[in-house]
C-alpha cells in the first residue's frame, strides 16, 4: 500500500473553489481500482498548537492506493486531467508526497 499526501496551495481566496472541484471528482476517484482512500480536507480552524496555526489558501488530499500502478493509472484518468484544467488558474503550488506505511 502507498499513501499520498497532496498539499495544494491556492491563489488567495480560491481554496474553496479547489476544494469544491475535489469534492466533485472524489466519488469517481473512490471507485477506481486500487483506491482505498481519497479525502480532500483543510486545516481545522483552531489549529493544533499556537506553533501550527491553520494554513490559509491550502487544501490537502489524503490518499491510499493499493500499488504504484493504481496511483499511476489514477493520475492518467480523464477526470483528473479535467480537474487539472479546471483548477489551473487557482493553484499556485503542489507538494505531493508518496509515503510507504510501516
Amino acid at each position: 500500500m502507498l499513501w499520498v499526501i497532496a498539499t495544494i496551495t491556492t491563489a488567495p481566496g480560491h481554496d474553496k473553489d479547489v476544494l469544491n472541484a475535489l469534492r466533485d471528482v472524489a466519488p469517481t476517484v473512490r471507485q477506481e481500482a486500487g483506491c482505498q482512500l481519497y479525502q480532500p480536507s483543510q486545516d481545522h480552524p483552531e489549529g493544533l498548537t499556537a506553533d501550527a496555526p491553520p494554513r490559509r489558501d491550502t487544501v490537502t488530499v489524503i490518499e491510499a492506493w493499493d500499488s504504484r500502478q493504481a496511483l499511476d493509472d489514477h493520475l492518467a484518468t480523464p477526470h483528473m486531467t479535467r480537474f487539472g484544467e479546471q483548477t489551473a488558474d487557482w493553484v499556485v503550488d503542489r507538494d505531493i508526497r508518496l509515503l510507504t506505511p510501516h
